[in-house]
């Protein structure tokens, strides 16, 4: 590994694959004027977690350390955390690599901020034996939309599932192809994700109903799907919520782990969420009618999301 990665300052020059990618949609906020994004914090996390994973070498590292780390939880019942601080104890050239992340993401913010409301993508590009390039792709904001019908793609096999980036464009084809966001499944034909969603459902009009895919132990880069900022804020949002009548109101209503069919997701009040769009009803799936949503939850979810507008500035 390098001492820190190549940074392009002229994103459109960049070749090679896509290795790695990371956007979210960035607004003004209408009281201050301070460009901002929802979750800023952790989609710079998530990138450079990514760029780490996806960096040549990477997976041999894994591949060392595994060993050690089954062993934890199968032969010792080590819980799962305990587990991960071992795969997430760093190498020194790992921490040169992570500290040229994040001054490259100190630079691309600031771009970011000036360019002001739009769709900016960081970008990790390589191909071949040459280091792999970091880069901007500054993008205007696209038209926003509240309901979104999916359509089932089956079973799509791809690397590296659980990062963002690789397979971008074979997801956009899919979605071509259908007419509607591609809702993917898993091998034994339960939901994953959509192609650019994550997905959030509601077995009934309780509080504590609500549910996310279930997602298996492992780096971003073992996971079976990719793993949703907005999800993360939500379900956040969920364990914090009062629910039920006064007196006896608890915070109970943290969403459960799930993994349905398809037939099973139909029968149910459907989000699709993401980075862009916030939280987005799902209507139809398969051309099958999806259950109206509970308004005021529905409500009350998008509110969370509003608090998590975080200013673009440069981490200190």
């Amino acid at each position: 590994m390098p001492a820190s990665p190549s940074r392009d300052r002229s994103p459109s020059a960049l070749a090679g694959s896509l290795l790695v990618a990371d956007s979210f949609r960035v607004r003004t906020n209408p009281r201050t004027g301070v460009a901002e994004v929802r979750g800023l914090d952790r989609h710079r996390d998530r990138f450079a977690r990514s760029v780490l994973a996806c960096w040549p070498g990477a997976a041999e590292r894994e591949a060392e350390m595994r060993p050690a780390v089954e062993a934890l939880i199968g032969e010792y019942g080590a819980e799962r955390g305990t587990a991960s601080f071992i795969c997430s104890v760093r190498r020194p050239e790992e921490e040169r690599l992570l500290r040229g992340v994040d001054a490259f993401l100190d630079d691309a913010l600031a771009r970011i901020a000036e360019y002001g409301e739009g769709f900016p993508r960081l970008e990790l590009r390589g191909d071949g034996d040459r280091d792999p390039e970091l880069g901007l792709a500054l993008r205007p904001l696209p038209e926003l939309h509240d309901t979104i019908e999916l359509r089932t793609a089956g079973h799509v096999g791809v690397e590296r599932a659980g990062v963002k980036g690789p397979n971008i464009s074979r997801y956009s084809a899919l979605n071509r192809e259908l007419g509607a966001e591609a809702l993917l499944l898993d091998p034994r034909g339960r939901v994953l994700e959509g192609t650019t969603t994550s997905l959030v459902w509601w077995t009934d009009g309780g509080d504590g109903s609500g549910h996310y895919v279930d997602e298996p132990w492992g780096s971003n880069a073992a996971a079976d799907r990719v793993g949703s900022i907005t999800e993360e804020l939500l379900r956040e949002a969920a364990q914090k919520r009062l629910v039920g009548r006064r007196p006896n109101r608890r915070r109970t209503g943290a969403l459960s782990a799930g993994r349905p069919t398809p037939a099973e997701l139909s029968q149910h009040e459907v989000w699709a969420v993401n980075a862009l769009h916030g939280i987005r009803v799902v209507t139809r799936i398969d051309d099958v009618a999806l259950p109206a949503p509970d308004a005021d939850r529905l409500r009350w979810f998008r509110d969370a999301l509003d608090r998590a507008w975080q200013p673009l500035t440069p981490r200190n």
